[in-house]
């Protein structure tokens, strides 16, 4: 009697198809030359094995967790979307059996994809409320994508500001030496006879500059107070040495001058008086 129901029900199925009346539940199988109508499976479900002539139920499996399956659909079930935090993408809704997440980016940003999986918020700017708006006064964000971070306190490290800092770029410090010399130096070239030939301190190549390390690159160059150190002692050994040998020159010159003027004087030439004592001679002689 079973048998003979089970063949009813699909002679039934059969004749359903051949009119095109398969259930909205229902789709059609085509197995050699036979047609079938066999139920489709439930949300978060995909079919594993297909109906048959003798049984007109498809057999349905659930979709593993991170994967989801409309109604009725026919496929394997698919990879849920992941909204990439890291990039700024917002979850709007999350994935479940039968829908896939929806992602969307941060107003003011901009996105990488159609799914809005990954957005793009400028350097210069951060994630704030789910908005991409600039940095505040004081803070900064080199990278694209990060958060604004403090300008760094030059005076709390002794230091002074070089280089003010922007919504893109951190405060340049400097030591209040290296101050001192800049400043020193950028007036002597402002000051020179052709100022518009000169370069200025921060065009100058190490070369042309003493005071900056050779093997550093502009962009971090730093003032090397050693060789400046030898250099002022090496002028002032030299400015010693030139003044003893003026010393020495102009004592030298005193001495010549006294005694070319000693034996260059006019001396006396001895003479005899006519006297009967040797006493009475008279002699007068020139120091030696």
């Amino acid at each position: 009697m079973s048998v003979l129901w089970l063949q009813l029900i699909t002679i039934l199925s059969l004749w359903h198809c051949i009119h095109g009346k398969c259930r909205e539940d229902q789709y059609e199988h085509k197995s050699g030359q036979q047609i079938f109508c066999c139920d489709s499976c439930v949300a978060g479900e995909f079919i594993k094995n297909e109906c048959t002539a003798t049984r007109s139920t498809s057999e349905c499996v659930k979709c593993k967790p991170g994967y989801y399956n409309p109604a009725t659909a026919r496929s394997s079930c698919k990879t849920c979307k992941v909204c990439d935090k890291s990039k700024g993408s917002i979850q709007i809704q999350p994935c479940t059996a039968s829908s896939n997440t929806v992602c969307a980016c941060p107003l003011g940003s901009r996105s990488l994809n159609k799914d809005n999986t990954a957005c793009e918020c400028e350097s210069g700017k951060e994630i704030v409320n789910n908005k991409c708006q600039p940095c505040a006064f004081g803070y900064f964000s080199s990278a694209k994508d990060t958060t604004c971070r403090p300008w760094t306190n030059c005076s709390a490290e002794g230091q002074t500001v070089l280089e003010n800092g922007s919504t893109t770029q951190d405060v340049k410090c400097s030591k209040a030496k290296d101050q001192t010399t800049v400043a020193i130096l950028r007036t002597v070239i402002s000051t020179s006879s052709h100022p518009q030939s000169r370069p200025t301190i921060d065009q100058m190549t190490p070369s042309q500059n003493p005071f900056i390390t050779f093997n550093q690159p502009p962009s971090s160059r730093f003032y090397n107070w050693e060789m400046v150190t030898l250099i002022l002692f090496s002028v002032t050994l030299l400015l010693l040495l030139a003044g003893i040998i003026m010393a020495m020159v102009i004592q030298t010159k005193k001495k010549s001058g006294n005694k070319g003027f000693i034996r260059g004087k006019r001396c006396k030439v001895p003479v005899q008086e006519e006297s009967s004592g040797s006493d009475s001679s008279l002699a007068k002689t020139c120091p030696v």
